[in-house]
């Protein structure tokens, strides 16, 4: 039977938010949480060693094995068991499925305040991997997190002591009983919370300047206007994060969107720990699949490897380029970029990416001028039916364009190889070489980009996040599927048994003053552009088709890690994302919570789609969970300039692709860019002909062109749904 420690029990003050936790479980326990991760520690992890870590651990943050119950005097009293073991638990699992669910019933379990500690350290053993998982009721939320626990345990195990710098929560108690130095009163709180603000602001001007090439903003310039978008600031947080030690909220972004501002919000945090340097580009030669990536090849083989995973990308050259120097320039890319130089295999079942080694790219042939460019076309490259087994992922092709006295560049890449991030990266990085090779020189980079399939290794020794996993069933769980349109009774099917891909597009193109409106609105919602017109789709939809929810999908970078923001690959993971329509909600409360939503659960997108919808129950005959899909394309790389001698500088524009596939019911393309000065705004809408009609489409293109109207009216905010007009 547990004892308390009595000793314990006359010195543990019951804390403010512990006992406001400790009623609300009492009262609604339904809306108290368990939080829970896990890390693999691999097969060479000394168990016993690993359970003496955990002691330590445990004895040293005596609120990890707390009771609470009343005292004689009817007073909230927490004890201290003196036992660890109470907060430990040795699991054995015949996989990583049901070590998952494991986890998942011990964060279910209900928790008696009494009888057991708010800590559950599970050893879960697998073979001879051992997983270690933390479940930690909200009642530690001011004592310690998972990742603390994590980073406490091991330096426990590798025999450092376990102290204050990894846990906030101990400094503080450290720094109350310290006695104040002689010195303190000479420099006011006030003075060192300012110095510390400036030096914030500082560091994060200095990283708006770098993402944007805004080498003049100031601190009270505004992100957005200068032309950032969210993968920007995805890339801004976890720079500071990783090189700064500066914490940034993904929502505060939108709400204080200048340097100063934001620094407001922002607060110094401790260094990750840092890794080994990675091995020398190349070293490693053969790689599994990355998780988002190995989705994306099941689809990929479930099309039968067909051209719907193409990326067709065209660009008008508004002066001549160097078609030789272009091509030595693409070639530094190939060369530093392993998913450039890559092939794919599908073999018995098995899948597989192998590096190709720089001295044999001679034997791949992935670049045409346009002297050898006769009988080709944009059309034609489109339609190029890739093996990627034995070709390189990417075809770069150019053509004279005779009406235009300039020249056109198809570059064709396979979706397995880059995601949009990707190919921010390859352009920016392709003007930087194209001016060195302009001037007889090789490219230099300011340190290399680790390789995909060293990330594609990592990313399967980690395996997925169990806790990332259950916040998307949560959230899902019993969702509607796809998109019921009226007018149409034989397109309502949510999917067809045999999925066609045949697609046609058009585009509702915002006339400039509308799209100034909007962004607006944007700024007065403290949202971004991206979340507001997300919401003036859905709201269009709900009004077309009389929804009660409506289950959306949307891409996220799943660069979680900033050691990977260099590099090219596949890391984008699709999330799903369940509306509800209230028609008594006001469209700025709809607005919020839509951006709130859409923002919070970035920080859990790191989970492929298919393996959430594994965990709803669903199967690879029942489709996608949602039939719309949402997505922004903002400061497009493939609008830009190259830089040649003299500094003459050769612009290029994006061409619209003829697109006549898709895996959508339904994609919404945002594309947000600024160019020459001025914002411009398009939304290219794709739509599957076997599920939706052209009336269809023309009805729900009325319903977005009104809702935009309506945002943009400057009483926008304050309508209640029902009164919206579509």
């Amino acid at each position: 039977m547990m004892e308390l420690s009595s000793d314990n029990a006359s010195h543990d003050a019951v804390t403010h938010h512990e006992e406001q936790i400790w009623l609300l479980q009492q009262q609604y326990p339904e809306q108290v949480r368990k939080h829970f991760s896990a890390w693999r520690l691999g097969s060479t992890v000394d168990l016993h060693r690993l359970e003496a870590a955990l002691a330590a651990v445990i004895t040293t943050l005596p609120a990890l094995n707390a009771r609470y119950g009343f005292s004689d005097d009817g007073e909230l009293r927490k004890t201290v068991g003196d036992d660890w073991r109470d907060c430990v638990c040795v699991l054995q699992a015949d996989s990583e499925a049901q070590a998952s669910e494991q986890l998942l019933a011990q964060q279910a379990q209900a928790w008696d305040a009494e009888d057991q500690a708010p800590l559950s350290a599970l050893l879960i053993q697998i073979d001879r991997d051992v997983i270690l998982g933390f479940v930690l009721h909200q009642v530690l939320d001011q004592t310690c997190r998972e990742d603390d626990l994590y980073r406490l345990v091991m330096d426990a195990y590798a025999g450092r002591p376990v102290g204050a710098p990894h846990l906030p929560w101990l400094e503080r108690r450290a720094a109350e009983a310290a006695p104040t130095p002689a010195n303190a009163l000479d420099e006011p709180r006030e003075a060192q919370a300012t110095d510390d603000a400036d030096a914030i602001a500082t560091t994060i001007l200095a990283e708006f300047r770098s993402a944007l090439g805004e080498p003049d903003m100031t601190l009270g310039d505004d992100f957005f206007e200068f032309g950032g978008h969210s993968l920007l600031a995805t890339r801004i947080i976890g720079k500071l994060a990783s090189t700064h030690g500066i914490e940034v909220e993904f929502n505060d972004f939108f709400s204080a969107s200048s340097a100063g501002a934001l620094a407001q919000r922002a607060r110094w945090s401790e260094l990750p720990s840092v890794d080994a340097p990675a091995q020398p580009q190349g070293y490693v030669q053969t790689a599994p699949f990355a998780p988002a990536q190995a989705s994306l090849g099941r689809a990929y083989a479930a099309f039968e490897f067909g051209t719907i995973f193409n990326l067709p990308f065209a660009v008008q050259f508004l002066e001549r380029v160097d078609e030789a120097v272009f091509e030595q320039a693409f070639r530094d890319l190939v060369e530093r970029h392993a998913s450039l130089r890559t092939t794919f295999h599908f073999e018995d079942g098995q899948a597989y990416q192998r590096l190709v080694p720089t001295e044999q790219l001679t034997q791949y042939k992935w670049f045409w001028s346009s002297q050898r460019s006769q009988g080709a076309s944009l059309a034609s490259e489109a339609a190029h039916r890739f093996d990627l087994s034995r070709e390189l992922p990417m075809r770069v092709r150019f053509f004279d364009d005779a009406q235009r006295q300039g020249q056109t560049l198809s570059l064709l890449v396979h979706h397995m190889a880059i995601d949009e991030w990707s190919l921010n990266v390859m352009m920016q990085e392709l003007a930087q070489a194209y001016a060195a090779r302009a001037a007889d020189r090789a490219p230099v980079w300011a340190q290399p980009a680790p390789s995909f399939h060293e990330y594609a290794l990592h990313a399967q020794r980690v395996g997925i996040n169990a806790q990332h996993l259950a916040y998307w069933t949560g959230l899902l769980r019993d969702a509607t599927r796809g998109l019921r349109l009226p007018d149409a009774e034989d397109k309502r099917e949510v999917l067809p048994a045999e999925p066609g891909t045949q697609a046609r597009w058009f585009e509702i193109k915002p006339s400039q003053m509308l799209t100034d409106n909007l962004q607006g609105f944007a700024r007065q919602s403290n949202a971004s552009l991206f979340g507001v017109l997300y919401t003036a789709i859905a709201l269009a939809l709900h009004k077309v088709g009389d929804l009660q929810e409506l289950v959306i999908g949307t891409s996220a970078s799943g660069r979680t890690d900033p050691a990977y923001y260099d590099t090219v690959g596949y890391f984008t993971t699709m999330v799903a994302h369940r509306l509800r329509f209230d028609p008594q909600q006001t469209v700025g409360a709809m607005v919020e919570a839509v951006s709130t939503l859409i923002n919070d659960s970035m920080a859990y997108a790191d989970v492929p789609l298919e393996q959430i919808q594994q965990a709803l129950g669903m199967t690879a005959a029942d489709g996608l969970l949602f039939d719309v899909y949402i997505q922004i394309h903002a400061n497009n790389a493939l609008n830009g300039e190259l830089l040649a001698p003299q500094d003459r500088k050769i612009r290029y524009r994006q061409i619209d692709p003829d697109k006549n596939q898709s895996m959508f019911g339904i994609q919404f393309e945002i594309m947000e860019n600024i160019i020459d000065g001025k914002r411009a705004l398009r939304l290219v809408v794709t739509y599957r002909t076997d599920r939706y009609s052209a009336q269809q489409m023309a009805r729900v293109t009325h319903a977005i062109e009104q809702v935009m109207a309506e945002f943009a009216s400057g009483q926008g905010a304050s309508l209640l749904i029902k009164q919206l007009r579509a």
